[in-house]
C-alpha cells in the first residue's frame, strides 16, 4: 500500500511519520472510502469512532466536528478523488491515512481463498469487537498460521464453534431454495448476528440493498457446514466492497463464482455508495 499520513491537512513525513504509525498500535480508527473526492457515509463511519473511543476508555472522547475537518482537509491536501482514508486517534492526536488498498480486478472474478483461524474468538465479555482498536492480536497470530496454499484472509470460530468473521470483514453465505432460483424471494442471504461481530459499514449496506429487492436476509448462527454447502458466498468492508469467496479450507463454494445473487449485490452496492 503505497500511502501518506496528515495531521492537520498537512502531509507528515519522516521521523514524525514512523511515530505516529508506533502510536497508532494503541489507538481506536475508522478505514473509510472515498469516492469522487468526498467520504462514503461519513456520520456511520465517525458514529463508530466515537463509540470505539468511548468503549475502549479514550480519553478525551473526540469531537465529530473536528474529526470531519481533518478528513476534509487530509483529502484536500492529497488531491486522491477515489482512495481508502483511514482515521486514527491516539494519545491525543489525531491522523489521517490515505492511500490506495483496493483488490485486484481479477480477485472479483476468480474469488478468493479463506481458512479457518486456529485461534477462538472469545465469548461477549472478552474484548468487544464492536469496536475498532489498532491492536487487533488476534488478527496478527492469524497471520502466522503455516498458509501454504496464500490464504486472502482468515475466518475465525467463536467459543461455540460458530463463524463469527474475518480479520477485516463481515461474510454472508447465499442459499438458494432450488436448483437455479435467482429470484429474490428464492433466496436466502445468512450472515452471523451482529452481537459478536464488528457490525460493519459495507454490511449494513448489502443488508439494506438486498431487503429493498426481496431478498430473504437471516441473521443467524452459522457453522462450517453452512459455509461448505453455500451456493454463494462473499466478504464484505468498506475497502472490498462485496468480494466473491470461491473456496473454505480447501472446499470449493459453489457451482460458480461470482455467483448471480454476488454480482447482482456489487452492482447494487456501487448504486448505492
Amino acid at each position: 500500500m503505497n500511502y501518506k499520513i496528515y495531521s492537520k491537512g498537512k502531509e507528515i513525513a519522516g521521523l514524525q511519520k514512523l511515530e505516529l504509525l508506533q502510536d497508532e498500535e494503541a489507538g481506536v480508527f475508522e478505514s473509510m472510502r472515498a469516492y469522487n473526492g468526498k467520504i462514503s457515509r461519513p456520520e456511520e463511519h465517525l458514529q463508530r469512532l466515537f463509540e470505539s473511543a468511548k468503549t475502549v476508555g479514550y480519553r478525551p472522547l473526540p469531537d465529530l466536528q473536528g474529526l470531519r475537518g481533518e478528513l476534509t482537509a487530509a483529502l484536500q491536501t492529497s488531491g486522491e478523488k477515489d482512495t481508502s482514508v483511514r482515521l486514527t486517534l491516539c494519545h491525543g492526536k489525531v491522523f489521517v491515512i490515505i492511500g490506495a488498498r483496493g483488490q485486484s480486478g481479477l480477485l472479483y472474478r476468480t474469488g478468493v481463498v479463506l481458512k479457518t483461524a486456529s485461534f477462538p474468538r472469545g465469548g461477549p465479555n472478552a474484548f468487544p469487537y464492536q469496536a475498532k482498536a489498532a491492536a487487533y492480536q488476534q488478527a496478527v497470530l492469524a497471520s502466522t498460521e503455516p498458509d501454504p496454499g496464500k490464504a486472502f484472509d482468515w475466518l475465525f470460530l467463536d467459543r461455540g464453534n460458530f463463524l463469527t468473521e474475518t480479520r477485516a470483514g463481515n461474510f454472508f453465505l447465499v442459499k438458494y431454495a432450488k436448483p437455479g432460483g435467482f429470484s429474490p424471494s428464492s433466496v436466502d442471504l445468512l450472515t452471523p448476528p451482529e452481537h459478536l461481530i464488528l457490525n460493519g459499514v459495507a454490511r449494513r449496506i448489502v443488508i439494506k440493498c438486498a431487503r429493498e429487492r426481496g431478498f430473504r436476509v437471516r441473521e443467524v448462527p452459522l457453522t462450517r457446514h453452512d459455509f461448505f454447502n453455500a451456493d454463494e458466498a462473499f466478504l464484505t468492508n468498506t475497502s472490498w466492497e462485496v468480494l466473491p469467496v470461491r473456496e473454505l479450507d480447501g472446499r470449493a463454494i459453489g457451482a460458480k463464482v461470482p455467483g448471480p445473487v454476488t454480482l447482482k449485490l456489487q452492482r447494487l452496492f456501487r448504486r448505492r455508495i
